[in-house]
């Protein structure tokens, strides 16, 4: 077999087991999450609020796109803070918009999935906020200041997350080069063969380093 060909059927090989390991992942999160669901129900069934906020937030943080069971959790948060608020339990509507918050930003990558459901918790949590320490009689609370708040974004900045997980692959690909075509079945190494793995495997391992401290 040619040198292209080998190099073919391992690539063939690792994208395999790449994709199997996130079919077994992707699995066992909705597996997971449609338990979560189960117990979120019968919490809310029994009239325990609380406990079925906290699973429908475990239910939503165990994402995967198309997760048949996110959508519920998040649909179960709010029905709860809204029908809490109704009923005068304003803590318990905090802690279920908290809770839809809390899922939305703890499931984001490169971009908020969820990004609708983290506005509109942002949105009820200034206002509760605003209302119960700045009360306005007959008018319109100034939400500002606590959206400005809940805005604030500490979380690394994605250019930088894109730069980190390039170089990481970058290296991986440089040292897998390296191990093997710049070293021969004896253990020797062949510099003529090893530039390029070198080449990639010290660019990553800088990215790397540069997107670790900038993010």
């Amino acid at each position: 077999m040619s040198g292209t060909g080998i190099w073919l059927r391992r690539l063939a090989v690792v994208l395999m087991t790449l994709v199997f390991a996130a079919a077994v992942l992707t699995a066992r999160v909705v597996v997971d999450g449609e338990k979560e669901m189960r117990l979120s129900d019968q919490a809310f069934d029994a009239g325990d609020v609380r406990t079925a906020t906290l699973h429908a937030r475990r239910a939503a943080v165990l994402y995967a796109p198309g997760a048949p069971h996110v959508r519920p959790a998040y649909d179960r948060l709010v029905a709860i803070a809204v029908g809490a608020e109704a009923a005068g339990e304003t803590e318990v509507a905090r802690t279920a918009w908290r809770a839809v918050r809390g899922a939305a930003l703890e499931t984001r990558h490169l971009w908020i999935p969820h990004q609708i459901e983290l506005d509109r918790s942002n949105r009820n949590l200034a206002r509760l906020q605003t209302m119960s320490t700045k009360p306005v009689p007959g008018g319109e609370p100034d939400l500002k200041p606590a959206l400005a708040e809940l805005a604030r974004d500490d979380a690394p900045r994605t250019l930088w997350v894109i730069v980190l997980a390039l170089g990481f692959a970058c290296a991986i690909v440089g040292m897998a080069h390296l191990g093997w075509r710049g070293v021969t079945p004896a253990g020797k190494i062949t510099l003529a063969n090893a530039k390029l793995g070198l080449v990639l495997a010290v660019l990553g391992a800088a990215c790397w380093t540069v997107a670790v401290f900038r993010a």
